[in-house]
């Protein structure tokens, strides 16, 4: 059982991720920023992750303690679902950080590590928080989408039954889930910034729209590659080209690193976002880089930060895409003016330093002796 934070002890949190970068997604992303943001504010934090390309082992990673352990990946290899098969020493390594902590964070609730830690936080009386990061997946494949189902409905369940708090990332998430509050994501917006104008989009053959994400359906990539056109060119940051996909006007960045998207959004006009069941972090991120943002008619998209200015929604199952695309290469000053409404939107509502304030709040709400401020 945890102890109450003793005066003077600073506190202890331990993060439980099935993935963390250099592993690209949103959840990712958001586990760094509250992980570094609460180590800056005096907190004792651990992470316990998968070992993904880094490796296993127990290092200090932009300085926070990471434990990783040996996983298979398989699953994202093949067939584009990151779920990774942890080796039986995650039971191991997620008991001795439970035990330590005084408060836990499980990141979502379909994932092998969210389960184990789970279970430890009852077994040893540590207070834990699920953080929901997307709601259900609606894949393309019917066996993806009944494994889902049959996951939130047994370990999904028992995470989220016995946590002191759950967490939603917006509305959309939040639907369905008892006691959820929402904590809704932030953005480093002096990282994400417009850019200078000696980057002036003047100065490119076309305009760029880019595309952040996994090649996915579930991330709607497919129907980006679609709305290929002659008045503008399309940038993928996610992965390498994929096979059969020849058309010259999509150019393909590879797997980008987390700390070269702000030069990535700098060498855009405008972003288009296409997922299903989530709004990814990446709508935060170009629009605080000053980018339009050109959203699917989904409803999980309508969440607060799309509800303010600087983006446009298009039914994308209709084929609706390439035209929103054409009107806004053709128009230049349309893009200034929606970038830089959205760009303040976020400035105004949207950081991470919020972020971390709700988030030690609820931490001190669950904890044994809930540490002074």
């Amino acid at each position: 059982m945890s102890e109450p934070v003793a005066p003077g002890r600073p506190p202890r949190v331990l993060h439980v991720a099935h993935n963390v970068l250099p592993h690209l997604g949103g959840l990712e992303t958001v586990v760094a920023a509250e992980t570094r943001g609460l180590e800056a504010r005096g907190w004792r934090v651990v992470v316990v992750s998968s070992a993904g390309t880094v490796g296993p082992g127990t290092r200090d990673e932009d300085g926070v303690r990471t434990v990783r352990v040996r996983a298979w990946g398989g699953l994202e290899e093949r067939f584009g679902v990151p779920f990774p098969f942890f080796s039986p020493r995650l039971l191991t390594a997620v008991g001795r950080e439970v035990r330590r902590a005084d408060v836990v964070h499980v990141h979502d609730v379909l994932y092998v590590s969210s389960w184990v830690a789970a279970l430890w936080c009852v077994v040893l009386r540590t207070p834990y928080v699920v953080h929901r990061h997307v709601g259900f997946v609606h894949h393309s494949s019917a066996l993806v989408r009944l494994v889902q189902r049959v996951v939130l409905g047994t370990a999904g369940r028992f995470v989220l039954a016995r946590a002191a708090a759950v967490l939603a990332i917006d509305e959309h998430v939040a639907t369905g889930l008892a006691r959820a509050e929402v904590l809704g994501n932030g953005v480093d917006t002096e990282r994400f910034r417009p850019a200078p104008p000696s980057a002036s989009p003047a100065a490119r053959p076309k305009p760029v729209v880019l595309f952040v994400g996994r090649f996915v359906p579930k991330k709607g990539f497919d129907l980006v590659a679609a709305a290929a056109g002659d008045d503008y060119e399309i940038a993928f940051a996610g992965g390498d080209r994929p096979p059969g996909v020849d058309d010259p006007r999509l150019r393909f960045l590879g797997a980008v690193a987390a700390e070269q998207m702000p030069a990535v959004y700098a060498g855009a006009d405008v972003m288009v976002v296409a997922s299903v069941g989530e709004c990814p972090l990446t709508v935060l991120e170009a629009m605080a880089s000053g980018l339009p943002v050109v959203l699917r008619e989904d409803p999980a998209l309508h969440s607060p930060w799309t509800a303010g200015p600087g983006v446009r929604f298009v039914d994308m199952a209709a084929g609706d895409l390439p035209a929103a695309l054409r009107e806004l290469a053709a128009d230049p000053a349309a893009r200034q003016r929606l970038g830089a409404a959205g760009r303040a939107h976020v400035e105004t509502a949207y950081s991470w330093s919020a972020h971390l304030d709700r988030l030690e709040d609820v931490y001190r709400r669950v904890t044994p002796g809930p540490p002074p401020r």
